[in-house]
């Protein structure tokens, strides 16, 4: 399931949306027909999901498998998945124009991984508050960005470092 999820965030940033909704519905269809499955393992998988929606600008049902994710993840009390859930919860509501939740749940995602330093986790949070700061404050959006790509130069993380340097404004 973890390898269905991170495969299908793979093919969602490389730009093939339906390989990776193919990937996590099979994925989906598997963890929802055991009782065995756990929220940890379904967390990321929902969360996965989420944003395939989001891509596919089918803003409801981004927000229900994001607030799913939440929930998985709060289950679980794995902060990383739940700090995850929080991030894409944020990236959800800012597409659905609702940015006072938006900022909220982007906060919250960014305070779980300020706290745990999981650094590959902590600078896409970062990216997306730097994105979403942008049109409020653009000198602390790019500050937030900046900060998300030393991290991705720091871990070797090219792909996201070239995702940094491509969001608006001067470095």
């Amino acid at each position: 399931m973890f390898g269905s999820s991170w495969r299908g965030l793979a093919a969602l940033k490389v730009g093939r949306p339906d390989e990776a909704r193919r990937v996590l519905d099979r994925a989906l269809t598997f963890a929802t027909s055991r009782q065995s499955t756990t929220p940890f393992a379904l967390a990321y998988l929902t969360q996965a999901r989420a944003l395939v929606h989001l891509a596919d600008g089918q803003l409801d049902d981004a927000l229900t498998s994001a607030r799913k994710a939440i929930e998985f993840g709060a289950q679980s009390r794995f902060r990383l998945e739940l700090g995850a859930a929080q991030r894409v919860l944020g990236q959800v509501l800012e597409a659905s124009g609702d940015r006072g939740q938006a900022g909220a749940a982007l906060a919250q995602s960014l305070e779980t991984f300020e706290e745990i330093q999981s650094l590959p986790e902590l600078g896409q949070t970062l990216l997306a508050c730097g994105r979403f700061k942008l049109g409020d404050d653009y000198a602390e959006g790019q500050r937030l960005i900046a900060r998300a790509r030393d991290i991705f130069a720091r871990i070797g993380a090219v792909g996201w470092v070239a995702e940094a340097d491509a969001a608006p404004g001067p470095r």
